[in-house]
Protein backbone atom coordinates (compact mmCIF):
# COMPACT_ATOMS: atom_id res chain seq x y z
CA UNK A 1 0.00 0.00 0.00
CA UNK A 2 2.85 2.38 0.75
CA UNK A 3 4.34 1.55 -2.64
CA UNK A 4 1.15 2.69 -4.40
CA UNK A 5 1.57 6.18 -2.93
CA UNK A 6 5.33 6.28 -3.34
CA UNK A 7 5.54 5.36 -7.05
CA UNK A 8 3.48 8.31 -8.42
CA UNK A 9 5.46 10.76 -6.29
CA UNK A 10 8.73 9.23 -7.47
CA UNK A 11 7.58 9.35 -11.09
CA UNK A 12 6.53 13.02 -10.87
CA UNK A 13 9.79 13.86 -9.12
CA UNK A 14 11.77 12.36 -11.97
CA UNK A 15 9.72 14.01 -14.71
CA UNK A 16 9.51 17.57 -13.34
CA UNK A 17 13.21 18.51 -13.89
CA UNK A 18 12.94 17.35 -17.49
CA UNK A 19 10.02 19.65 -18.19
CA UNK A 20 11.56 22.65 -16.47
CA UNK A 21 14.31 23.16 -19.06
CA UNK A 22 13.66 24.34 -22.56
CA UNK A 23 15.57 22.82 -25.43
CA UNK A 24 17.26 26.14 -26.21
CA UNK A 25 18.60 26.47 -22.64
CA UNK A 26 19.92 22.92 -22.72
CA UNK A 27 21.68 23.45 -26.03
CA UNK A 28 23.22 26.85 -25.32
CA UNK A 29 23.76 28.00 -21.77
CA UNK A 30 24.12 31.71 -21.10
CA UNK A 31 27.71 32.21 -22.35
CA UNK A 32 28.10 29.41 -24.89
CA UNK A 33 29.00 31.62 -27.84
CA UNK A 34 31.75 29.18 -28.86
CA UNK A 35 29.44 26.14 -29.02
CA UNK A 36 26.84 28.12 -30.96
CA UNK A 37 29.49 29.27 -33.44
CA UNK A 38 30.65 25.70 -33.99
CA UNK A 39 27.08 24.51 -34.49
CA UNK A 40 26.36 27.35 -36.92
CA UNK A 41 29.39 26.27 -38.98
CA UNK A 42 28.34 22.60 -39.04
CA UNK A 43 28.62 21.97 -42.76
CA UNK A 44 32.29 22.93 -42.49
CA UNK A 45 34.84 20.47 -41.22
CA UNK A 46 35.98 21.00 -37.64
CA UNK A 47 39.63 22.04 -37.83
CA UNK A 48 42.11 24.35 -36.13
CA UNK A 49 40.99 27.30 -38.24
CA UNK A 50 37.37 26.91 -37.18
CA UNK A 51 38.39 26.51 -33.52
CA UNK A 52 40.44 29.70 -33.80
CA UNK A 53 37.65 31.60 -35.58
CA UNK A 54 34.96 30.60 -33.08
CA UNK A 55 37.26 31.25 -30.11
CA UNK A 56 38.00 34.77 -31.34
CA UNK A 57 34.30 35.50 -32.01
CA UNK A 58 33.28 34.19 -28.59
CA UNK A 59 36.10 36.11 -26.92
CA UNK A 60 34.86 39.38 -28.45
CA UNK A 61 31.33 38.70 -27.23
CA UNK A 62 32.63 37.91 -23.75
CA UNK A 63 34.80 41.04 -23.75
CA UNK A 64 31.80 43.26 -24.36
CA UNK A 65 29.79 41.55 -21.62
CA UNK A 66 32.69 41.80 -19.17
CA UNK A 67 33.07 45.49 -19.98
CA UNK A 68 29.36 46.03 -19.34
CA UNK A 69 29.66 44.30 -15.97
CA UNK A 70 32.72 46.33 -14.97
CA UNK A 71 31.29 49.66 -16.11
CA UNK A 72 27.95 48.96 -14.43
CA UNK A 73 29.52 49.89 -11.09
CA UNK A 74 30.23 53.45 -12.24
CA UNK A 75 33.38 55.43 -12.89
CA UNK A 76 36.52 55.07 -10.86
CA UNK A 77 37.13 58.16 -8.78
CA UNK A 78 40.52 58.17 -7.09
CA UNK A 79 39.81 60.74 -4.40
CA UNK A 80 40.63 59.31 -0.97
CA UNK A 81 38.62 56.13 -0.39
CA UNK A 82 38.86 53.60 -3.20
CA UNK A 83 35.39 52.90 -4.56
CA UNK A 84 34.04 49.53 -5.62
CA UNK A 85 34.32 50.68 -9.24
CA UNK A 86 38.06 51.34 -8.78
CA UNK A 87 38.59 47.94 -7.18
CA UNK A 88 36.74 46.29 -10.05
CA UNK A 89 38.78 48.15 -12.69
CA UNK A 90 42.01 47.20 -10.94
CA UNK A 91 40.81 43.61 -10.70
CA UNK A 92 40.01 43.61 -14.42
CA UNK A 93 43.52 44.85 -15.30
CA UNK A 94 44.99 42.09 -13.14
CA UNK A 95 42.74 39.56 -14.86
CA UNK A 96 43.95 40.70 -18.29
CA UNK A 97 47.56 40.19 -17.17
CA UNK A 98 46.59 36.81 -15.78
CA UNK A 99 44.99 35.41 -18.93
CA UNK A 100 47.75 36.78 -21.15
CA UNK A 101 50.35 35.13 -18.94
CA UNK A 102 48.40 31.90 -18.47
CA UNK A 103 47.79 31.40 -22.18
CA UNK A 104 51.21 32.59 -23.39
CA UNK A 105 52.73 29.15 -23.67
CA UNK A 106 50.21 28.49 -26.46
CA UNK A 107 50.44 31.99 -27.94
CA UNK A 108 51.75 30.89 -31.31
CA UNK A 109 49.40 27.96 -31.70
CA UNK A 110 45.70 27.71 -32.27
CA UNK A 111 45.06 27.17 -28.57
CA UNK A 112 45.83 30.70 -27.35
CA UNK A 113 42.44 32.15 -28.41
CA UNK A 114 40.65 29.12 -26.95
CA UNK A 115 42.49 29.47 -23.63
CA UNK A 116 41.72 33.19 -23.52
CA UNK A 117 38.07 32.59 -24.32
CA UNK A 118 37.65 29.96 -21.60
CA UNK A 119 39.24 32.17 -18.95
CA UNK A 120 37.07 35.13 -19.98
CA UNK A 121 33.98 32.94 -19.75
CA UNK A 122 34.98 31.92 -16.21
CA UNK A 123 35.61 35.58 -15.35
CA UNK A 124 32.16 36.57 -16.57
CA UNK A 125 30.52 33.82 -14.55
CA UNK A 126 32.48 34.99 -11.51
CA UNK A 127 31.37 38.60 -12.11
CA UNK A 128 27.75 37.43 -12.34
CA UNK A 129 27.93 35.71 -8.99
CA UNK A 130 29.98 38.32 -7.14
CA UNK A 131 28.32 41.52 -8.34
Amino acid sequence: MKIVFFLPILFLGLISPLKSETKKEKEYPKYSFYAKCLDDALPRTLNNGLVWECSVKASKELDSLIQKQVSSKGDCETEGFESHACQLERSQKAFKTYYQTECTWNKYGMHYPYCEMMLKKDRLIWLDTSL
